[in-house]
């Protein structure tokens, strides 16, 4: 990743996460072209498609990758990354069952990955309705 900013980082791992699932979520627009925005993000997408379970996937499949952005360098460890990335994250995970029980340093790494979801999240659906609305 290329991405200068934490920000920058999300934005270009939305894009891709729309690139690789643009054929399905077309399709799904398609087949309900005349129903609301509302109705095929809610209950289509984000209910039927499961959309939460799909970003998930997508970031643990590129956690050790985003960890490496190079708005990260000057973080020498897996750590040092997660605490830098609790700073940066617009949604912090507050769901301390996640992370409870587990050493203080998997917990802050934990805590991390849920974050980013979070924002992944927001940024994915944000274009799944510029989508939406454009078809």
């Amino acid at each position: 990743m290329g991405a200068k900013t934490y920000d920058e980082a999300i934005e270009e791992m939305a894009e891709d996460f729309i690139a690789y699932y643009k054929e399905e979520i077309t399709e799904m627009i398609k087949e309900n072209k005349d129903k609301d925005e509302g109705y095929i993000f809610d209950e289509v997408i984000y209910q039927k498609w499961d959309i939460t379970d799909k970003i998930h996937e997508w970031l643990d499949s590129d956690w050790y990758g985003f960890l490496r952005s190079d708005f990260l360098d000057e973080c020498k460890t897996q750590l040092s990354s997660c605490a830098e990335i609790i700073d940066s994250v617009h949604e912090i995970e507050t769901d301390s069952g996640l992370w409870d029980g587990q050493e203080p340093e998997e917990a802050i790494m934990t805590k991390a990955f849920f974050s980013v979801r979070n924002d992944l999240y927001w940024a994915v659906e944000k274009k799944i309705k510029e989508l939406i609305r454009d078809f």
